[in-house]
């Protein structure tokens, strides 16, 4: 039997990863003989979209006997947002409790494989582009990870990933193809803030998940992160468009006068995703698709 263990379950890839667990899908849902333990920052219940509840344990009880042999997916982590909420040193102290508390348990009993949601901050931090302290955080937790799969031979995939779309996204303000959706569905309109180019890719939150599920199965290990990411480069103008069309017809859109001395660039190398997914057989969902689904969720949401 193999177990699969999930931290962080309540947020956008948690949710999502949980409901294709939970579905029928013939490949990627649960075999017959495979259980679901959930870990959170505290007790309590998930519900899945068939109407199944299941239970969340508190973090701190995770133990070698949940993690052996298990397929383990690490979401669990503060958010860049807490950085101004907590502070500096609260937020580098709970995420290093986080991962030290996984990682305590992991070295007592080695899982199946493991897979470390990271971000393309660290590609920033990496590279010197950006040093907040979330993007160094997370550089510093795809470091530890790998060196634990390296050291007690256990397969690791570390994850940047970068824009998400689709089925149980959050935060709606914070990412554009969901902003841009409430404003249409509220507003009638969409107002793009930013005066200069804002260039980004889109993944399916379920390509996502499929992948994650399909590389631990596999045991697929990677001694470096990876991208994942989308393969088609959007500006806002291309997102808001998109989001028009499936809003519509005649949804104006709005923006400050374009300042071309100056781009914001968010993509990662598809080239990683790409071969995950054709390792694995995933059909990356088009864009138009994503922003269909994105706003058919938040349809139901509003």
């Amino acid at each position: 039997m193999k177990r699969w263990v999930i931290t962080g379950p309540t947020g956008w890839i948690g949710r999502a990863l949980l409901d294709l667990l939970t579905s029928d899908d013939a490949r990627d849902g649960l075999h017959p003989d495979q259980t679901i333990s959930l870990f959170g920052s505290r007790a309590g219940t998930v519900t899945v979209e068939d109407g199944r509840a299941f239970p969340i344990r508190p973090l701190s009880e995770i133990g070698p006997d949940d993690v052996a042999e298990a397929y383990v997916v690490h979401l669990a982590y503060l958010t860049k947002d807490k950085v101004g909420e907590l502070g500096e040193a609260a937020f580098r102290s709970g995420n290093e409790t986080i991962d030290n508390t996984l990682l305590a348990a992991l070295e007592q009993a080695a899982p199946a494989a493991l897979f470390v949601a990271s971000s393309g901050a660290a590609r920033l931090a990496e590279i010197g582009a950006d040093h907040h302290l979330y993007g160094v955080m997370k550089h510093e937790q795809e470091r530890r990870f790998l060196a634990y799969g390296a050291a007690h031979d256990v397969p690791v995939l570390c994850g940047r990933i970068f824009n998400v779309a689709g089925p149980h996204i959050n935060k709606h303000e914070a990412y554009a193809v969901s902003n841009f959706a409430v404003q249409a569905l509220t507003q009638g309109s969409i107002r793009i803030e930013a005066s200069q180019p804002v260039f980004r890719s889109l993944l399916h939150v379920t390509d996502l998940c499929r992948l994650v599920i399909r590389a631990l199965r596999s045991g697929h290990r990677h001694s470096d992160p990876v991208d994942l990411c989308g393969s088609t480069v959007l500006e806002m103008a291309d997102i808001a468009a998109l989001v028009g069309t499936e809003t519509g017809k005649d949804i104006p859109i709005h923006r400050p006068c374009m300042n071309f001395s100056s781009r914001s660039d968010y993509l990662g190398i598809p080239q990683d995703t790409k071969m995950l997914a054709m390792q694995f057989a995933v059909d990356l969902t088009e864009p138009a698709i994503q922003v269909r689904d994105t706003v058919n969720w938040i349809r139901k949401t509003l």
